[in-house]
């Protein structure tokens, strides 16, 4: 009997490698990125091919976090999101998460690869709408930081980091 439950939590063992391994077959293909690194950090962080398109509210999550995500910033970015035509309720929970707690500096690295990967893939004036939209998340959630009325002016901190992110968006586009 004891040697059966090894076997069973063996093939158990077996059949959820085998859903990891679709997972990031899925992901690789949904992200057009083959960096196992990369797609192995994003999978460790909660994103799977059907929330690749919560990638691209990363980098303002990562303003929101440079003095600390408020509440105006985490309900800003939230429901900028929830109106997406793209999102989806895990994105939702996804995005949920990296505003209640920290993400790792490892994840905001591999979403910065991630979406130059995706943004090689589109033609240039589509590529410049998406990192347009990007930069705008970005100054939206910066701008909604300890604001009266839902607008307040970009910190020094913030807007280096848009700065810095908009060069990392289009270098890779070039």
């Amino acid at each position: 009997m004891e040697q059966r439950s090894d076997v069973v939590l063996t093939a158990g063992a077996a059949r959820a490698a085998g859903g990891r391994s679709a997972e990031l077959a899925a992901l690789v293909a949904a992200v057009g990125l083959g960096d196992s690194m990369v797609i192995g950090t994003l999978h460790d962080h909660g994103v799977r091919a059907e929330t690749v398109p919560v990638l691209e509210w990363l980098p303002a999550v990562d303003v929101c976090w440079l003095d600390g995500a408020d509440v105006a910033e985490r309900h800003a970015l939230r429901v900028q999101y929830a109106s997406d035509d793209r999102s989806t309720p895990e994105g939702v929970e996804l995005l949920d998460r990296w505003l209640t707690t920290r993400p790792a500096v490892s994840l905001f690295a591999a979403g910065r690869r991630a979406l130059r990967a995706r943004l090689a893939l589109i033609d240039p004036v589509d590529r410049e709408e998406v990192v347009d939209r990007i930069v705008a998340m970005c100054e939206a959630a910066g701008r909604a930081a300890g604001a009266d009325f839902g607008v307040s002016a970009l910190s020094a901190s913030e807007r280096d980091r848009i700065a810095q992110l908009r060069r990392d968006l289009e270098d890779a586009a070039a």
